[in-house]
């Protein structure tokens, strides 16, 4: 029996992903995409259907899901996803104390080494975001 997976779920959440990534994140997925079968097309196709799909259930706003992604994935040790997500936050409207904040106080609940690989990210991130700024 084989799966096919909701088109219009796929695409409600391509749009969810948009808009709460932004065009700055969409463009550089894109870039380190350039490869295409049918592992990181089902990837892909899981990520919109299920997971940014649920973006546009009510009650949270992208900024509180902003800040929760950062706990989470700070709390899993997920660097690479957490750069993407930080970058995100920042396209949702949280600021850069506001970011280290978060980061800070996950340390008391995931570890200094979890919120410590949390602050550097979010170090990285901006430097590239103040970079990207001065060269344009």
């Amino acid at each position: 029996m084989s799966y096919t997976p909701s088109q219009e779920k796929i695409q409600l959440g391509k749009q969810m992903s948009a808009s709460f990534l932004g065009e700055a994140v969409i463009a550089d997925l894109q870039k380190s995409r350039s490869k295409t079968d049918i592992f990181t097309r089902t990837t892909q196709e899981y990520i919109s259907e299920v997971c940014f799909a649920s973006y546009a259930r009510p009650g949270l706003k992208f900024r509180d899901r902003s800040l929760m992604n950062i706990a989470m994935l700070t709390a899993l040790g997920r660097g690479p996803e957490l750069r993407i997500h930080l970058k995100a936050a920042v396209h949702n409207g949280l600021t850069e104390e506001e970011i280290c904040e978060a980061c800070r106080h996950a340390m008391v609940y995931c570890g200094v080494p979890a919120g410590r690989d949390a602050l550097l990210a979010a170090s990285e991130v901006f430097e590239q975001l103040k970079e990207g700024r001065k060269s344009e």
